[in-house]
This record gives structure tokens, sequence and C-alpha cells, in this order.
């Protein structure tokens, strides 16, 4: 008859075995809450991203910041694992070409103005990782043709092939930042403020129907926009929005139009024609410095407009037949 193990030597195994593994729970769980945390670090390898020859103004800046040695002529994926954040770094440089940028693994922000006046950049892409960019982060680049982000960022994209920056902003979608290849997506609501900031070979823009606003000075200084069709939606032209776009001739405001806050239309020097469609004069706020302007206003609303205290300053209004 074959002998069983006595049921109480049983038990103490199975409990020696528990007691064990609780012991190595504790340590693990000891040693993890010891240990301070660590960024994490991207896997990279030591990959040449630019050099002497190839991009001598990206060199010269990593030099100037400490990633690469004053007399190196080479810059790695490695020497830029640690760059988290860009200031004003690239301000004023001279950089034309700026794909590098996607090897930066490690890059999270891109502050407001951090090209700005770089003014013969025309191509950057946005690297994985990057999960905030500030209004106006690529303003003032008048040359930029080409603004991708990297596939893989989760927080950022260039959907539709749009050659610009979108993020989703209270639930829509919404453009951060534009170039002058930039195409409008269908699917956007909102334009960021600085957006187009500097575009000065911008010549026109189509707005998607369903545009709900376009921020603070999205469009100033565009130097080269013609023609502005504000979408039907939009209830306010913000301050500054178009200030200084010396080639604008009209512009047709929607109407839903509300208002027109100060400087909307300021240092707009070419500006002759507005097109307000709207039943009841929407309120000005100091939006023009120059009222020789023609104004075409809805049939029979002549008169309303000439004796409203916003727009009798225009000399010349018209009747929409």
């Amino acid at each position: 008859m074959e002998e069983k193990t006595p049921f109480y030597k049983q038990i103490w195994f199975l409990g020696g075995i528990a007691t064990l593994a609780i012991f190595a729970l504790c340590f693990v769980a000891l040693n993890y809450v010891g240990s301070p945390d660590k960024d994490e670090v991207p896997d990279v390898e030591n990959e040449v991203i630019a050099t002497l020859q190839t991009n001598e103004p990206l060199i010269q800046i990593a030099r100037q910041q400490g990633w690469i040695d004053a007399d190196a002529t080479e810059l790695t994926s490695v020497d830029v694992v640690a760059v988290k954040s860009i200031d004003s770094v690239f301000v004023g440089s001279d950089l034309q070409s700026f794909t590098e940028l996607r090897y930066f693994l490690s890059l999270k922000e891109i502050h407001a103005g951090a090209f700005a006046h770089s003014n013969q950049l025309k191509e950057i892409t946005v690297p994985a990782n990057v999960s905030a960019i500030d209004y106006g982060a690529f303003a003032d680049c008048p040359a930029l043709e080409t603004l991708s982000v990297d596939a893989a960022n989760t927080y950022f994209d260039s959907r539709d092939n749009c050659n610009g920056i979108i993020c989703t902003w209270k639930g829509k979608l919404m453009l951060v930042a534009g170039c002058k290849n930039t195409v409008l997506s269908d699917r956007v609501y909102h334009i960021a403020p600085q957006a187009f900031r500097g575009c000065k070979q911008l010549t026109s823009v189509t707005f998607p129907d369903r545009m709900e606003s376009i921020g603070d000075s999205a469009f100033m200084d565009c130097s080269s926009l013609r023609e502005v069709t504000v979408p039907q939606g939009v209830r306010f032209v913000g301050p500054a929005t178009f200030m200084n776009c010396t080639a604008l001739q009209t512009v047709n405001l929607p109407k839903s139009i509300e208002r027109l806050q100060k400087d909307a239309f300021k240092g707009c020097t070419g500006l002759s024609k507005i097109i307000c469609p709207k039943k009841y004069p929407p309120i000005i706020d100091d939006a023009f410095d120059s009222y020789e302007i023609t104004v075409y206003v809805p049939e029979g609303l002549q008169n309303k407009y000439f004796s409203d205290k916003f727009w009798k300053p225009f000399k010349d209004v018209k009747e929409l037949k």
C-alpha cells in the first residue's frame, strides 16, 4: 500500500512556498518604492543626423547650446536625447530645413516663438513625443512651405495631407500652425491664435464651412493675402486677426458675425471692399484705421448702417442687389 504524505505536512509545504512568494514580492516592492523615478530615455542608436557639410546652421546652434563639443562637426541622435523643450533656441536662425527635428526623441514641448524669424526655414517635422506646442511656435517663418508631424505622434498630426499641425481642442479639431501650402481640412473647426502669423507668401485661404473660430493674430502680417471670406458660423473676428495684411482688398463677412474686435483689420492699407450681409450691423471695436472703404449691406439697410454708431464713419455704403 502506497504511503501518503500526512495532510499537516502538505499544509506546511504549501505555506512555506506562499511565505517565500510574499517575501519576494515585498523585496521587489521595497526596491521599486525606494528607487527615485527616472525619466524614460528613448533607446536610440548613435546615428549621425546632421554634419557641418550638410546643415551648418544646425551644427552651430548645437555647439552654442552645448549639445555637442565646441569643435564637433557632427550631431547625433544620442547628442539630442536630453533635449526636452525648445524655447528661443532657433529664433532668427539660418536654418533652411529642419527635418532632423524628428530625431529629437525626448522633445516634449515647443514654446511660443521657438522658430520666430527663421526667415529661410522651409521644412520642419515635429517628432513623435511632442505633447505641447504653444501658439505662435512657428509664427514669422515666411519661407515655411512644408510643416508635418511624425506619424507616431498621438497628440498632433498632419491629417489629410494638410501641410499643417492639427490637434483636438475642446473635442474638436484645431489647426495649431500652418504655412503657405496648408490646405485646411474640412474637419477643422478652429484656427489657433498666430497659426499663420508672418506667413508672407500666403496668397489665399479657404475656410471649412464648419469653422467656428479664428484665433487672435491668426493671419497677422500675411502681407500677400488678397481676399478673405469669413465662414458662416464665426461670430467674432478677434484682435489683430488680419492686422497688416497689406494686400488684402476684399473682406466677406458672414451673417453670423457679431463683432469685429480691436485692430482686426488695422494696417490693411489695400482694403477697399467689405461685404456685410447681416441685418443688424455688427459691433466694431476700433477694428480699422481707415474708413475709406466701400461697404456693401443688404438691400434696404443702407440708412440703418449710416445711422449706426459703429458704421457711420464709413461714407460709402451701398446696398447689395
